[in-house]
């Protein structure tokens, strides 16, 4: 990986399946020595997640790197919270590798993402309204807070990963559910995209790929002409802005503020409050509302 020190502290999302156990082995073929495997039992495939982290453990050990596991209940916390498994799990990774940064003291995290997810992630955000930031797809590089994200396998396609794991012979777990079309990325990824490249053909996945790097570059050009956001809003300063970057100030300050994954709703949500004629507060994920008073929008968290 291009500036990153083989001797620094690297913390790895390790789920047991082969990307993963592919990334951490590589890294370790590669040199780097302070790698943290984090891996979260989310309790949803009973003796099958547990002899998932099971497996991690001692891959962890036998390639000699430090190790931090956990066990939470996500089915239980998307219910109480009510959300999707899917958003569920996602925000509870999210907060255990926030954990292990902390308890590290490290900054870096990397996850075993590749070009067949990103082509996955780009659709999915098509099909569900996102605006050219959501085309974008992820980054190879990006922030959570104060964690940096590496995808050091985005630009790998799935058969090359599969490659790699059998000609190393690298261990790693199967997980059933991937083969179930319950959830909306296991449909794209088992029905919509084979039908998708028996109409068209498999070019159709480079000519994503090259969507999205194009979104990228115009998304930073836009990024760019936000203004700096502060703690709260002005409705003043916003009303002056074009929507498009009156969108974009609002997107970023959700999450500069810790929102949990905003995205359209959230944002025309926000900007609903600059018209003093309606509603002065409105909902938002995670028991967080947001308010206007005084000419100003700001947040505040579990109150009525």
């Amino acid at each position: 990986m291009s500036g990153v020190s083989k001797k620094k502290k690297l913390l790895v999302g390790v789920s047991g399946g082969r990307d993963s156990m592919v990334l951490l082995s590589a890294l370790r073929a590669l040199g780097f020595e302070r790698l943290v495997v984090c891996h979260l039992d989310h309790s949803l495939r009973g003796k099958a997640s547990r002899a998932d982290a099971s497996f991690v453990t001692k891959q962890a050990a036998k390639l000699g790197c430090a190790l931090e596991s956990a066990r939470a209940a996500t089915r239980d916390f998307a219910n109480t919270k009510r959300k999707s498994l899917e958003l569920a799990a996602r925000e509870l990774r999210q907060a255990f590798f926030a954990e292990c940064a902390k308890r590290h003291k490290c900054r870096e995290l990397l996850l075993a993402h590749h070009a067949d997810d990103q082509i996955e992630t780009c659709l999915f955000n098509f099909l569900r309204g996102s605006g050219p930031a959501g085309l974008v797809g992820m980054r190879p590089v990006s922030k959570n807070g104060t964690l940096t994200i590496r995808r050091p396998m985005l630009g790998i396609h799935r058969d090359d990963i599969a490659a790699y794991q059998k000609r190393h012979r690298i261990p790693f777990r199967e997980d059933a559910s991937n083969l179930e079309t319950v959830h909306t990325r296991n449909k794209l990824r088992l029905v919509v995209l084979p039908s998708i490249e028996k109409a068209l053909g498999p070019a159709f996945r480079k000519t994503i790929s090259r969507a999205s790097e194009i979104f990228r570059a115009e998304d930073d050009c836009l990024s760019a002409l936000v203004p700096e956001i502060g703690v709260t809003l002005s409705c003043k300063e916003l009303r002056v802005l074009p929507l498009a970057i009156q969108r974009r100030a609002v997107l970023r300050w959700l999450r500069e503020r810790g929102v949990f994954e905003p995205g359209w709703v959230e944002t025309q949500r926000v900007l609903s409050l600059l018209d003093t004629t309606g509603p002065s507060k409105i909902n938002l994920p995670g028991d967080i509302h947001a308010r206007r008073r005084a000419g100003v929008i700001f947040l505040e968290k579990g109150r009525s």
